[in-house]
């Protein structure tokens, strides 16, 4: 988790972000535990029509059945579905599909897979 908040403190200060959001992107980058709670206080939910304005769709894969995209840094999303009533997220990564009616279940998937991740890569 270290080096993924690390590496959003830099990329939300090259995209302008609030001096806030930066300082606790290296706050976080710091410290050395981490829990789910530090990635979803960085969740924007977006409606899928504001999502699809301001984000270049060919980096995204959306599901047919999204209705609005919660987004973290580094290009992580999670999708709620209409149809199913539970947010879905596929892995940048693997391809792996999960889907949960509660949110923090989802990001819980998230959470682990980006600090997997980093094990992976040490």
């Amino acid at each position: 988790m270290k080096k993924y908040f690390l590496k959003s403190s830099r990329w939300a200060k090259r995209n302008g972000d609030s001096h806030e959001r930066i300082q606790r992107l290296q706050q976080l980058s710091d410290r050395k535990t981490w829990d789910v709670k530090d990635l979803n206080q960085f969740g924007q939910l977006l409606p899928l029509k504001s999502f699809r304005a301001e984000y270049d769709l060919a980096i995204y894969t959306l599901h047919e059945h999204a209705v609005d995209i919660m987004l973290y840094p580094q290009m992580y999303y999670i999708q709620l579905l209409k149809e199913e009533g539970r947010w879905y997220y596929k892995s940048l990564s693997s391809g792996e599909e999960f889907t949960h009616p509660d949110l923090e279940s989802v990001e819980q998937f998230v959470f682990n897979e980006i600090k997997d991740s980093e094990k992976n890569s040490t």
